[in-house]
């Protein structure tokens, strides 16, 4: 083999064995951050559907009156259901025999079963992240790219269509090619409702390169707090920012705030996009009950963290969804096969609370 540094004769090459560093260290993957943010919190899928009923019109019926007069007593319908039905993601787990027996004895420095089992686990966290900011297209869950939408690509959410019932437009707005507060504060005043916290925006997403622009627009205040205490911190199963020094060592994402509110870059995000969310109407929904004839043979699985990989692909240590099947002799080759199945999906049940600011090229 070839290596850097000084090129060992056979004398060293055929007597002394080399030094493996007994962990995987992952060059490919990136970070997905809303993925693991949101699966982190995940709630149960229950039922052939999960669904939200919501209000999309006023009554009319209210009135101001002075005397006797005929009252408005008419029944109203202002309801509607949002459905969504779950989507299905499998990434195989694929063990030949023979690098099985030449993984086998105490040469054997990194385990090769728990290997694939863990590189599996972060190739399948890797794309369903980018899948969380896609359209819902082919199979796949619902991304903020639908959730924001306000029917310029997506015409319907949860089976009801944006051009009958307009609440169920996202608020997407056009950024003109550049970054600035007052167009965050326009994005951020058109997801709200005045004076009432729980519906404004609870976090925003975007690309690295957006981050930075943003950094830019807050220097030099940004440079004196990093010189402080570092960049905010949001914890990747948390709601609210906190110091860095405050994190006690628990896992955080690194994040800049507007009105409080923290912005975190992924590498999932769609390029020049910014989206702003309400998590108190955006849940990740996963299976967490396996069916009667499937028990046995696939289990629920508890993530957990990774043991043979290092990188940005740690796994959430509470989730729903995730399922493996157990590994099985192929009946027609020599190797075992496996596989892990993700089941859920990303619902909203307030889309108008959800928004995106497109086309950022520059501050």
């Amino acid at each position: 083999m070839s290596y850097d540094g000084i090129t060992n004769s056979n004398r060293v090459e055929n007597t002394t064995e080399r030094k493996l560093y007994a962990k995987v260290v992952d060059n490919v993957l990136n970070s997905r951050t809303l993925a693991a943010h949101l699966m982190g919190k995940g709630k149960p899928f229950n039922g052939k559907t999960f669904d939200y009923t919501i209000k999309i019109t006023d009554s009319g019926a209210g009135e101001f009156f002075s005397g006797l007069e005929t009252l408005a007593s008419a029944a109203s319908d202002t309801t509607i259901q949002l459905s969504y039905a779950h989507t299905a993601f499998a990434q195989p787990i694929v063990i030949p025999m023979l690098e099985a027996f030449a993984n086998t004895g105490p040469e054997a420095t990194i385990d090769l079963s728990a290997f694939k089992y863990e590189e599996a686990h972060a190739e399948a966290t890797q794309k369903l992240g980018t899948a969380f900011y896609g359209t819902g297209t082919g199979e796949q869950p619902l991304g903020l790219g639908a959730i924001c939408d306000d029917a310029t690509d997506v015409s319907s959410i949860g089976g009801q269509s944006r051009s009958t019932y307009s609440a169920l437009n996202g608020q997407r707005n056009a950024s003109g090619g550049t970054l600035s507060l007052s167009k965050l504060a326009t994005l951020y005043d058109d997801c709200s409702a005045a004076g009432i916290e729980a519906e404004e925006p609870t976090s925003m997403w975007t690309t690295k390169a957006i981050w930075s622009l943003y950094e830019q627009l807050l220097s030099p205040q940004v440079r004196a707090d990093y010189r402080s205490v570092g960049y905010d911190m949001l914890p990747v199963r948390g709601d609210a920012m906190v110091k860095r020094v405050d994190l006690k060592g628990a896992a955080g994402l690194s994040a800049l705030s507007f009105r409080g509110i923290p912005m975190l870059k992924d590498d999932g995000c769609t390029s020049q996009t910014l989206f702003m969310t309400n998590e108190h109407y955006l849940n990740w929904h996963g299976r967490t009950i396996v069916p009667a004839k499937f028990a046995g043979m696939i289990e629920k699985v508890n993530l957990g963290t990774p043991s043979t990989m290092e990188g940005v692909a740690a796994a959430p240590s509470e989730y729903n969804g995730w399922f493996h099947q157990k590994e099985q002799m192929m009946p027609t080759q020599a190797g075992l096969l496996g596989r892990l199945y993700v089941i859920g999906q990303l619902c909203t049940s307030q889309p108008r609370r959800q928004g995106m600011l497109t086309g950022i090229t520059g501050v």
